[in-house]
């Protein structure tokens, strides 16, 4: 099976979710319609924790100042 990183997203007001989603596909994320807003596919290998976290942190840096919050899930 496949790992995934599965984003929710949560938008703000000052960044239009149009730019958000660009923002968030810059970084490898693909755009996902159901419970998850966008994917982040791994491949076959389970990523170390550290890895996750630093995605974590490209994502805060790619929203900062846009008033976005995001729930990050990983899994087969």
């Amino acid at each position: 099976m496949a790992w995934r990183t599965h984003l929710v997203m949560y938008f703000g007001t000052k960044v239009r979710p149009s730019e958000v989603a660009t923002r968030l596909e810059g970084l490898g994320f693909v755009t996902h319609y159901g419970p998850y807003d966008f994917i982040y596919e791994w491949g076959e290998s389970q990523p170390q924790k550290h890895e996750v976290l630093a995605l974590g942190d490209k994502v805060v840096d790619a929203l900062r100042d846009s008033g976005a919050v995001f729930n990050l899930d990983t899994h087969d």
